[in-house]
């Protein structure tokens, strides 16, 4: 019994403690939409592309804006009162409509988005033209989703690009690339045609067609040909026997390196060695052992062994 007394009693607390904060936020909602109530500190922090800003896009003309203020009124009302305070015109003073939006991600961020709009305009002149100076007008009327008011006047000067002059920039680069392209091609081109020249060279013509284009003889345009190709045969030749005679003296060259020669054979003593080789009699100087007395003579066959016992008897 005495916890349940106890939750009720935090319920209760709890209850009465938040009370203020609903009542409170409740009022300042309904300053936000009836009082206006103005505050300093409401001001314009950036926007992109910026004032003064050149060469923006003409496609898809927009601003964005980032105010000092969380920037998404609750009231529609708010919302449309805004929509008037943002006004964009040309050089010559001619508005354009527009259109304003608020993002839900941002609004801390006090972002908004005014953007050119062409939906409901049925005038054909008015339109976003490149290299133009535009003029984005900001009220002071705008409102802030607390209520706080602008209470001045922003203005941002935007230059569009110049389209024409991107546009030869364009043709140049592109005349410069299909320029490349037609030399690279060119230039295959014409190595490909060489190295099938040089092909047919060496293969030979035909005799008959080339005295039917030039005019001359058979006998001629072959005792032509065989001129030319037994002097590059000749030539061939000439070649192949210089690389030889070159490798030849190359291998020469390499086999004296490889192969030094010495005047004589010479004792280690005097190249400073110290070291005394053994010398083996051989088998003639060795005295002979005698195989009286042995048993088993060795390298007796058992024939022969038998025949010395015979001569013994």
């Amino acid at each position: 019994m005495k916890r349940i007394s106890a939750l009720l009693c935090a319920m209760i607390l709890t209850i009465c403690m938040a009370a203020p904060a609903c009542f409170a936020a409740k009022t300042d909602a309904a300053q936000t939409d009836t009082a206006q109530v103005t505050e300093p500190g409401f001001e314009l922090r950036t926007s992109s592309p910026e004032d003064g800003a050149t060469g923006v896009a003409v496609d898809n003309f927009s601003v964005k804006m980032y105010f000092s203020k969380e920037m998404l009124p609750k009231s529609d009302a708010v919302r449309k009162a805004n929509e008037k305070q943002f006004t964009l015109t040309d050089a010559d003073g001619e508005p354009i409509p527009v259109k304003v939006y608020y993002s839900e991600k941002e609004k801390k961020r006090g972002l908004m988005m005014v953007a050119a709009d062409y939906s409901n305009n049925n005038e054909k002149d008015v339109q976003i033209k490149g290299a133009m100076t535009y003029t984005l007008t900001i009220g002071d009327g705008l409102q802030a989703a607390d209520g706080t008011r602008y209470n001045t006047t922003t203005k941002l000067t935007l230059k569009t690009l110049n389209q024409q002059r991107s546009m030869i920039v364009y043709m140049i680069l592109m005349f410069a690339m299909m320029g490349g392209m037609v030399f690279f091609t060119m230039r295959s081109t014409k190595k490909a045609a060489e190295k099938d020249k040089e092909e047919h060279a060496t293969k030979g013509v035909n005799p008959y067609k080339e005295a039917k284009k030039t005019g001359k003889s058979v006998d001629q345009i072959v005792a032509k040909n065989e001129k030319q190709r037994a002097k590059k045969e000749e030539a061939e030749q000439k070649r192949k026997a210089k690389e030889a005679e070159l490798e030849a003296k190359i291998l020469e060259e390499m086999r004296r390196e490889k192969n030094k020669r010495v005047a004589g054979p010479k004792p280690i003593s005097q190249g400073g060695g110290t070291y005394k080789v053994p010398v083996k009699k051989s088998q003639a100087e060795e005295p002979k052992k005698s195989n009286k007395g042995t048993t088993n003579p060795k390298n007796q066959s058992g024939k022969k062994k038998n025949a010395g016992k015979k001569k013994k008897k």
